[in-house]
């Protein structure tokens, strides 16, 4: 249920959650630790920059950095930052094809999947991921 893009953005937020306080790391760094192209990487961190999540600096000692501390940024914010979340509240088979008045034949099953899976990435933090912990 993950695109690419927040697959990338997750790995990188873990990643920088597990470097020393403070410490800027350049988006081609990260790109070649965790194996994704530096320039499309770049491009998620600087969304993820806008929506509040890291901090950005130019210069020799610049890069990214967490600006939310992982034990309090969830991974449904991560996702959300990089990525149409909504797509978890439509209907599988497509816009128009069900509402609460005229469900479609998967609605039920598909609105628990999504409750439970919405719960799990509003609950689970990127410090869950990097230290073992359940969630916040």
């Amino acid at each position: 249920m993950l695109s690419q893009t927040g697959k990338y953005a997750l790995n990188a937020a873990v990643f920088l959650a597990g470097q020393p306080a403070g410490t800027y790391r350049l988006a081609r760094e990260i790109g070649r630790e965790l194996g994704i192209p530096g320039q499309y990487l770049s491009k998620v961190l600087n969304q993820m920059t806008r929506q509040g999540l890291l901090e950005s600096k130019r210069g020799k000692l610049g890069g990214f950095r967490l600006k939310v501390p992982p034990e309090r940024l969830s991974l449904f914010a991560v996702m959300d930052a990089v990525e149409d979340t909504g797509r978890f509240r439509r209907c599988p088979l497509g816009p128009g094809q069900c509402t609460e008045e005229d469900p479609c034949p998967l609605h039920s099953q598909w609105n628990a999947v999504r409750v439970e899976y919405l719960d799990f990435l509003n609950s689970t933090t990127i410090s869950a991921l990097t230290d073992g912990t359940k969630s916040k």
